[in-house]
């Protein structure tokens, strides 16, 4: 699944039945490609944010995450787990280039495994135009990464580029 998709999940209390807010972002740790936790809005417009480490997670359901009580929702800054957490939205964006410098694209979503503990892939960005005429999305598989810099930018092997290429003609 999108890592996106989480986005806007309400966050539901197992042991008193309260939904206490929705999934705002994704926190993980980019370069080890695990979810740390999630970003999530209390209250309505004028809620405050906290957050809510993966572990503390009972399950994640097609419309929610529930977890087994209220206290595993606190301040980011109390759970030293998620210090230096990427979000969804520092990694969209992101250059992808081969060994050899090609540039292929940018990171457009993150793909999770289904209990979103683990990043699976990133799907490159395309626009509309491009998406219709391809049929498919172009994917770097998680472990097709040579490494990823905090500058922005990943960096994939030769083969990953040449593969994409094949796709497309």
């Amino acid at each position: 699944m999108h890592a996106s998709e989480l986005k806007g999940r309400s966050v539901v209390v197992l042991s008193n039945a309260e939904k206490v807010g929705q999934v705002e972002d994704v926190l993980f740790d980019a370069r080890f490609r695990q979810v740390l936790g999630f970003r999530v809005k209390k209250g309505g417009l004028l809620g405050k944010t906290a957050a809510l480490p993966r572990d503390s997670v009972t399950a994640i359901g097609a419309d929610a995450l529930t977890v087994p009580s209220p206290d595993m929702i606190n301040e980011e800054e109390r759970f030293a787990q998620l210090a230096g957490a990427a979000t969804l939205s520092q990694v969209t964006g992101t250059k992808v280039v081969t060994e050899s410098g090609q540039l292929l694209g940018t990171i457009g979503q993150l793909d999770v495994d289904a209990d979103a503990r683990t990043v699976t892939a990133y799907v490159l960005s395309a626009s509309l135009a491009e998406r219709v005429m391809r049929h498919q999305e172009e994917v770097v598989q998680a472990g097709e990464v040579v490494r990823l810099g905090e500058g922005g930018i990943m960096v994939v092997a030769d083969a990953v580029g040449t593969r994409l290429q094949a796709q497309q003609g």
